[in-house]
């Protein structure tokens, strides 16, 4: 094997799983798998996705359907997504969220609002940081950041308005709030507290939030660009957040925030944590896989190559034991999460008994687990499968012989099974 393909095999083993936003497999039932590669005559391979949907036995309830997700993918697939999924009467989806954008329990006490309503000016300063990144400027209050962002901001910052007491959060950069002064290169947020009055102490106290400066000759750092988006770019194909419009009313965000998920990692290893610092970019062993996607984006053959090994990864992945060996990874990530999306649909029937059908939007490893749920706690049993077509590649692109992509797919598979 020469060392291109060798490079695409350890790629795509080291890569592939962070395609899908889970990364983790389960063990599947009679109704087979959520993701499935399948070979044409003409040459094209192509990995298709899954949607399976439920019904109640007792005829008394919504069509549930399960559609597998994956976050890179042909632009053809997301644009049939968004059609599909629209055309349903609410949308649960996959996406780790920013702390603080979970509605606040009107049922908390002081203290625990006020600890809630600081983690949403936190989250409200990093949004007005890509406002300005698009804007060139700072907003000039709630209106205008949602009048000039982009659909999936608006909606986000239209969430998050009110504090923990609902009541509208302020924003100035004219005013000094306690010892924060804000001129017009800086922009805060402000709640009054409990008391709704200036001042006071404890939940009472003013809660405030500012950006850093933004003088015209203050350096910014980069954000880096995440290895999913360089992956997309490597192979050619679409980024699902760059394709979606996933701000819809019925659209719900069924997933655990980042905030979260970084302390539940941690307490289990600082190893555990540093995954997010791999899907973000931000650490060393990303900017190195960053820069080895950004040389095979340049060579159309070992993108070509890299799409098709990475095809027969994901759905290996899916069907292999891979992720018995990282079980404390998978109670957080595969479990946890799964969980927290039964809990929305759970709140979502009870919430909406005369809707028709419900769908959730999950990577397609975590779709055997919800499955269960439906099956076996909720209900449902099994109506229909239906395939969509997500990636496709033809070999002729890969500059191999058939027999050289036959060798290196069963390596690919050989290597998975002997390590797993």
């Amino acid at each position: 094997m020469n060392y291109q393909t060798r490079l695409i095999q350890v790629l795509a083993m080291g890569t592939a799983v962070l395609a899908t936003a889970n990364t983790h497999a389960c063990v599947l039932d009679g109704n087979g798998p959520y993701s499935r590669v399948s070979d044409s005559e003409n040459g094209d391979v192509v990995l298709e996705m899954c949607e399976r949907a439920f019904v109640p036995i007792d005829g008394d309830g919504p069509r549930i359907h399960l559609i597998s997700a994956i976050h890179i993918a042909d632009k053809s697939f997301y644009e049939s997504m968004q059609a599909l999924l629209e055309s349903y009467d609410s949308v649960l989806f996959e996406g780790v969220k920013p702390a603080g954008l979970d509605a606040i329990d009107p049922m908390l006490d002081d203290q625990a609002k006020a600890d809630a309503t600081a983690v949403r000016l936190e989250l409200l300063v990093a949004l007005s940081d890509m406002f300005y990144q698009t804007n060139h400027r700072l907003p000039d209050n709630i209106d205008d950041m949602i009048e000039h962002s982009d659909s999936r901001i608006s909606a986000t910052v239209r969430s998050i308005r009110t504090d923990g007491w609902g009541r509208s959060i302020g924003i100035s950069n004219t005013k000094t709030f306690r010892d924060e002064e804000l001129t017009k290169h800086t922009v805060g947020f402000v709640s009054l507290g409990a008391d709704q009055e200036n001042g006071g102490n404890g939940f009472d106290a003013d809660i405030v939030r500012t950006t850093g400066s933004y003088l015209p000759t203050d350096k910014r750092t980069q954000t880096p660009e995440g290895i999913q988006a360089l992956m997309a770019n490597a192979l050619h194909v679409s980024f699902q957040l760059d394709e979606m419009d996933m701000a819809g009313k019925e659209w719900i965000n069924a997933d655990i925030d980042i905030a979260t998920l970084q302390d539940q990692l941690a307490e289990m290893g600082e190893d555990n944590a540093m995954i997010l610092q791999l899907i973000e970019g931000n650490s060393f062993q990303a900017k190195m896989i960053g820069f080895v996607l950004k040389f095979i984006e340049r060579s159309p053959t070992m993108s070509s190559m890299m799409k098709l090994a990475m095809m027969d990864m994901l759905a290996l992945v899916e069907t292999s034991g891979v992720m018995e060996q990282f079980d404390v990874i998978e109670d957080v990530i595969l479990h946890g999460r799964n969980d927290i999306v039964i809990e929305y649909l759970k709140a979502e029937l009870l919430a909406h008994p005369e809707h028709d059908d419900i769908a959730i939007f999950y990577g397609a490893a975590h779709m055997p687990g919800i499955e269960e749920v439906i099956l076996g706690e909720l209900g449902y049993e099994f109506e229909s499968n239906t395939w969509a077509q997500a990636m496709t590649v033809n070999t002729k692109d890969t500059g191999l012989s058939q027999g050289q992509i036959k060798m290196m797919r069963n390596m690919i598979k050989s290597s998975l099974e002997k390590q797993f």
